[in-house]
């Protein structure tokens, strides 16, 4: 479970709210460099194993793929060891819209 922002500010010590402070009241250049480093370090967590066999990935192998995926506002990203797997993800994401789509319809062919 995440933590909320204000238990954050809290665990902090003055001179650290200090600091904030100040980069805030001077544009928040230091906390906007900090969050973008943070972000694209949550961002690379996903290729570090494969979604589908859960294997480490060697980033230096030209058969890893990464697949992003979902509606624009939130998109989500699954990496590969292989095209075996990437297919089996596939696939089984396939089996997951159809059977969506049936327990849809036939919902409504009950009313």
């Amino acid at each position: 479970m995440g933590r909320k922002f204000e238990d954050v500010i809290d665990i902090l010590e003055y001179d650290e709210l200090r600091r904030f402070k100040n980069d805030l009241d001077t544009g928040a250049i230091m906390l906007k460099k900090l969050l973008e480093e943070k972000i694209k370090r949550k961002l690379k967590e996903h290729e570090k194993i494969c979604a589908t066999c859960t294997n480490d990935l060697n980033f230096y192998k030209a058969n890893n793929y990464t697949l992003i995926f979902g509606p624009d506002d939130f998109k989500k990203k699954a990496s590969f060891c292989g095209l075996d797997c990437l297919e089996y993800f596939i696939l089984k994401l396939k089996d997951i819209k159809t059977k969506l789509k049936e327990n849809n319809i036939s919902s409504t062919d009950h009313f």
